[in-house]
Order: C-alpha cells, then structure tokens, then sequence
C-alpha cells in the first residue's frame, strides 16, 4: 500500500518574458552600471528606492550631521579653553 499523496506537476506553456523596461530597447540597458530609465520601479520597501532605503539614508545624514555638530562644538570648547585672552 502506497501512502504517495503527491499530485503531478503540470508543465506550463505560459514563457512570456514580461515587460520590465516598458518598451525600451533590451540592447540599451545592457551595460556596467544601471541607466536611466531602465528597471522596475520599488514595489516593496526594501527595493532599491523604496522607503527604507530613503530613511537609511536619512538616518546616515542625520548621524553625520551630529558628528559634525560635536566635532565643532569640541573645538570651540577647546579653543576657548586654551585662549588666556577671554
């Protein structure tokens, strides 16, 4: 007695390449770096240009941003502190 509960795979004649480029020329998109244009726009968040790429990006701005306000305002202190003048 067999307990195989499996059920065939149907091969699928459905080969149709969609249309990632909308209608741009394949040949045009073929190269080292990514050309205008060219690809599919984010549908998920984490896709390139998606809103978590946006606030990584903002995260990393705002993370350079304060290590330039405390890297500034360390050298007023310093510079205050080592002036005899003031």
């Amino acid at each position: 007695m067999s307990s195989d509960t499996t059920q065939p795979i149907v091969p699928t004649v459905d080969t149709a390449v969609p249309d990632l480029l909308n209608g741009m020329d394949y040949s045009a998109c073929v190269g080292l770096y990514p050309k205008p244009g060219c690809g599919t726009k984010p549908v998920l968040s984490g896709d390139r240009g998606g809103t978590m790429q946006i606030a990584v990006f903002g995260i990393l701005i705002a993370g350079m941003v304060f290590i330039a306000f405390r890297i500034a305002r360390s050298v007023r202190a310093r510079d205050r502190a080592l002036d005899p003048t003031d």
